[in-house]
């Protein structure tokens, strides 16, 4: 066992007349450091995800060390209401169009290659539960196309001109568009029946949702931040002085964080990283693909701290860094941004509902690029716990914990690039785009299951350095 040992001399003066400023100043205490523990793992399967994410993954992209991905998804629509039918008729729908929003620099892989999205309009409303499993088949007729179109994550491509030139806030958009039709109907059942329109269980009977997949290209796959439904008319009003014609936009329904989306994803895990699994690396790779299972000494650590009887003691911190090793890849596939560390009996429970890390029984960590490594840095309180709560005795529950890569919110991602109904609403009537939006804060309000871009690194537990760190306090004689 090595101990490092700093000696601090506590000078502080007495503030009242009670004499405990007069008892500090004859204590003197030792910080000890101990980093002596080692840490054990293994890759775990984690191939199925909740239907968490309101990123929309579309695309094929194949990589050295990585394998294959493929994902497109489904999504129900929230209508929306009402539908403005003051100034015109289903006559004077001009066209209609899907406007697929895109960040800047949403995607993983070659940017300017052409791919074509297709349009599909379900038959049925989707399952529930969902997860990145599902498999669309039965649930769209491949002849009931709505449309297709050509797009690229840069308007530098050579995709024809349906990808726009356009950046709002940050992001691109490509438009597929579908016969007018689809717009007509959407505008009499509006007419006939707009009670529907209130709730999306109810509008779904009428229009269960899209499914979108690509039908040509591979080597990228893009992030789809909103999906919209817009409709265009032309109307023309002849007085005897004038003649004007309106051109008019509407928006009829979107993709929404209160509806039903979906990835659906399809992982080949290269040879290369099947070889790393079964040889005992420790793997992290997204979406959709492993985890990594560790075991930490917990109880070494609360004996460690406990049995040292020779002066009052005082637990300050425990801390885990973990190296990771990055895998070249031809298709820039780096690690994934945020790990989350949480006692593996909890794991599942703790991602399919709306949680963040609360540095007692969950934690995370950002990936550090300049020092290749994984830093959870606030467990003190997980072991305070143990031994507050269970007299500093750990099962073996409290010392088996999952690695897990998710996607992390904050509230300043909420302002600049999430999407809600809301806002959706008020963009629709007033022209207002949610990505114009900026705060100065930067909290998180809620993490996902990393679904957002394809990811891996090996982690090098061998290497990990779990820290414990206390005080030891001395009376001076």
């Amino acid at each position: 066992m090595s101990f490092v040992a700093a000696i601090v001399l506590l000078a502080i003066h007495s503030c009242s007349e009670t004499g405990i400023g007069s008892s500090l100043t004859a204590t003197r205490t030792e910080v000890v450091k101990d980093s002596s523990f080692s840490v054990t793992g293994y890759t775990t399967i984690n191939n199925t995800l909740p239907a968490r994410t309101l990123t929309q993954l579309l695309g094929v992209i194949q990589a050295d060390n990585y394998g294959k991905l493929t994902s497109d998804f489904v999504s129900q629509m929230m209508p929306a209401w009402p539908i403005d039918t003051s100034y015109i008729t289903a006559n004077e729908i001009d066209s209609c169009c899907f406007v697929f929003q895109l960040p800047i620099g949403g995607y993983t892989g070659d940017s300017i290659t052409p791919m074509r999205a297709t349009v599909y309009k379900l038959s049925k409303p989707l399952p529930r539960p969902i997860n990145s499993s599902f498999d669309p088949t039965g649930y769209y007729d491949s002849n009931d196309i709505l449309g297709s179109a050509s797009f690229s994550a840069t308007a530098l491509s050579a995709a024809d001109s349906i990808a726009s030139d356009l950046d709002d806030g940050g992001y691109r958009e490509f438009s597929v568009k579908v016969d007018r039709s689809v717009a007509a109907d959407i505008f009499n059942k509006f007419m006939s029946d707009p009670e529907i329109f209130r709730d999306p269980a109810t509008f779904e009977d009428f229009f269960p949702g899209i499914y979108v997949t690509t039908t040509f290209g591979s080597g990228r796959v893009t992030n789809i931040s909103s999906t919209q439904f817009k409709v265009y008319c032309r109307k023309e009003i002849h007085t005897e002085d004038t003649d004007t014609t309106y051109n008019l936009t509407y928006s009829y329904m979107a993709s929404t964080e209160e509806v039903l989306s979906n990835n659906n994803l399809r992982l080949d895990i290269s040879d290369s990283v099947k070889e790393m699994v079964a040889n005992g690396e420790a793997i992290v790779q997204t979406p959709a693909a492993y985890d990594v299972t560790i075991t930490l000494p917990v109880q070494e650590i609360l004996d460690r701290y406990r049995n040292d009887t020779e002066a009052q003691t005082v637990f300050n911190s425990v801390s885990l860094e973990i190296p990771a090793v990055e895998l070249v890849n031809d298709r820039k596939i780096g690690p994934p941004e945020y790990l989350l560390l949480i006692p593996a009996a909890k794991k599942n429970e703790f991602l399919s509902k709306t949680n963040v890390p609360d540095n007692e029984t969950s934690f995370y960590a950002q990936y550090d690029g300049t020092k290749d490594c994984y830093v959870f840095s606030e467990m003190r309180q997980y072991f305070l716990n143990l031994l507050e709560e269970k007299d500093g005795v750990a099962e073996e529950e409290d010392c088996v914990f999952s690695l897990t890569p998710i996607d992390v919110l904050t509230d300043s991602d909420s302002d600049t690039g999430g999407f809600d109904y809301s806002t959706w609403m008020y963009y629709l009537y007033y022209g207002y785009y949610y990505g114009s939006q900026s705060s100065s804060s930067s909290s998180i309000i809620e993490v996902k299951p990393a679904m957002e871009r394809p990811s891996i690194v090996k982690l090098d537990l061998e290497n990990a350095k779990l820290k414990l760190y206390y005080s030891r306090l001395f009376e001076n004689n």
